[in-house]
């Protein structure tokens, strides 16, 4: 039933992103702490945190406002931060098990994540048609 709880939520607010909270959990493999503890997906903020050797990883999402801040780090040094606000979609793509995150900055703008077996990001940037 909560199921058909969430798809109503969903079918309400076209403006979430397209990957869903279980989509999320799967990709990251931990639980996301919560900015609220009572305010449920996607009206909340989730941040992801995961270590593969010694980079560390921070993934925050507000699903229905499309934000997005991604920091990776080696130790103590930071080594790329991303602030978006607004971004057009944030997408979970899964072929084969081969499972990514596409977050979708803008029409000609994409950048990808990975985060198995290491953290790997590809950044895209297509010419306007």
């Amino acid at each position: 039933m909560a199921g058909a709880a969430e798809q109503g939520v969903r079918s309400q607010n076209v403006n979430v992103i397209k990957a869903e909270e279980i989509e999320l959990l799967s990709f990251f493999e931990v639980e996301p702490k919560r900015l609220d503890k009572d305010v449920p997906w996607p009206y909340n903020d989730f941040l992801y945190e995961i270590q593969r050797g010694d980079l560390s990883l921070s993934f925050s999402v507000a699903p229905a406002y499309k934000d997005i801040r991604i920091i990776l780090k080696k130790g103590e040094i930071q080594l790329y931060e991303l602030n978006a606000v607004g971004v057009e979609d944030i997408r979970y793509h899964n072929d084969k098990g081969r499972e990514a995150v596409e977050i979708v900055i803008n029409k000609t703008d994409r950048l990808w994540l990975r985060v198995k077996p290491e953290i790997k990001f590809t950044h895209e940037i297509k010419e306007k048609t």
